[in-house]
């Protein structure tokens, strides 16, 4: 069964630095439906992404919606090309856990507004499929007699 899925553009940004060692940074600036006009003259558009919702990855769904701000996160590379160096978009999520072991892995991801079109899909989904792990009581073992911490 084919997970569900929803086509994106993602936009990069070159932003010119007032730097001696640096003369530029690459970005990604946002995401929109791929229909979208440019939000701003000057951005890439990549398009022939998809972001698509995993059952694996609810926990993450459901921390990137409870923010109240949520996020589309980008991994992107820069490579080399015929008009130079440019950033590449590699990986588009919607879940702060993938987005964080993409991070832990030294990949560049960015955060970029949600749009609402997909902030309603995905809170859908999230109301659908996350159920959150039940509390378990803590036992504090340090004030209890050595030989009744077994019976705990």
């Amino acid at each position: 069964m084919n997970p569900p899925s929803m086509p994106v553009c993602v936009w990069m940004e070159k932003r010119i630095l007032a730097s001696r060692w640096v003369s530029h940074e690459w970005g990604a600036a946002a995401v929109t439906m791929p229909a979208a006009a440019p939000p701003q003259p000057g951005w890439e558009r990549h398009e022939g992404h998809a972001v698509s919702l995993h059952r694996d990855e609810a926990e993450g769904y459901y921390l990137n919606t409870s923010t109240g701000d949520p996020k589309v996160f980008v991994m992107w590379r820069p490579e080399e090309g015929e008009g130079g160096e440019a950033a590449v978009p590699r990986t588009v999520t919607l879940s702060y856990n993938e987005a964080a072991r993409l991070m832990d892995a030294q990949e560049k991801v960015d955060a970029v507004p949600m749009p609402p079109v997909m902030r309603a899909w995905l809170e859908a989904y999230v109301a659908q499929n996350y159920r959150p792990e039940p509390k378990k009581k803590r036992v504090r073992s340090s004030f209890v007699a050595p030989a009744e911490r077994s019976k705990l």
